[in-house]
């Protein structure tokens, strides 16, 4: 069938109506997400889950030993400006770690409910101090430690794709009777800004290398550490500034010498983590 002439429709339409209609206005395009020039952490609160899992091989005496360790945390972040940096109270809903061997005692692990890290970072994130709880177990106060880096580094200028950085720390904690001092330097990349679980975040990509040093004594036993690795990440942050998760790989080979007995025992460590915000 051939299309009606265009007259013809307009003679139908006046025919029907007193007057023509007014044409409506085509519906606007949706705007681009916004895209800030810089990104800087902002006050507020989030629910998170740490899901982590942990491959451990221990060489002693000619003999391997293999274990998988599975950590799986809820924990609530909320952030508040602090005398022009930004303090951090990450409070622990629930904690969960299996093991094989050596697992932490479920008390101590119900327990953690409710205790309060407390960190202050600049506004891109950068770590400036760590407070771990009080009166928790070993293994909590390693939990607590490792939020020091809970904030992925955002970048000190342009977020425009392809942007580089660095950033290096020295940190010594307490880990089983022993000073384990780890040195690390960050390669940071902005990858563009994406969807990340239907919110646009700023995709950054970060290389990291580290070297392992310590000493002290295990059941009575004097020992130093040394050893180094390597990981990757990749996290993303939202236009207003919210961190919304991501996930990191690292890899670690820790020689433990044994002094007393003239023995190195190697240990090789491979993690994968994911940090997810819940609504």
């Amino acid at each position: 069938m051939k299309r009606l002439s265009l007259a013809f429709v307009a003679v139908l339409t006046a025919g029907c109506a007193g007057h023509t209609a007014p044409a409506a206005a085509p519906a606007p395009a949706p705007a681009a997400p916004a895209e800030p020039a810089t990104l800087r952490y902002t006050a507020g609160t989030g629910h998170y889950r740490l899901d982590s899992q942990t491959h451990v091989v221990q060489e002693m005496m000619g003999s391997s030993n293999a274990a998988d360790i599975t950590t799986a945390a809820l924990f609530t972040a909320a952030v508040a400006a602090a005398d022009g940096n930004l303090g951090v109270a990450i409070t622990f809903d629930s904690l969960a770690i299996s093991a094989p061997i050596g697992a932490p005692d479920p008390a101590e692990l119900r327990a953690a409910r409710g205790k309060v890290v407390r960190l202050v970072v600049s506004p891109a994130g950068q770590p400036i101090s760590l407070t771990p709880p009080e009166s928790v177990s070993v293994a909590v106060t390693q939990m607590a430690q490792a939020m020091r880096d809970f904030f992925p580094v955002l970048p000190p200028a342009s977020t425009v794709a392809g942007t580089t950085w660095s950033d290096s720390s020295t940190v010594t904690t307490p880990s089983m009777g022993l000073a384990v001092t780890v040195k690390m330097s960050r390669q940071h990349r902005i990858t563009g800004w994406e969807d990340h679980a239907g919110t646009h975040a700023l995709h950054i990509a970060t290389a990291v290398t580290y070297a392992v040093s310590g000493s002290g004594e295990v059941q009575g036993q004097a020992i130093t550490l040394d050893g180094s690795g390597q990981g990757t990440s990749d996290a993303y942050v939202s236009a207003a500034g919210v961190y919304l998760g991501g996930a990191a790989s690292d890899s670690t080979l820790t020689n433990a010498h044994v002094t007393s007995a003239g023995m190195v025992v190697p240990v090789r460590r491979t993690t994968h983590s994911t940090f997810t915000r819940l609504p």
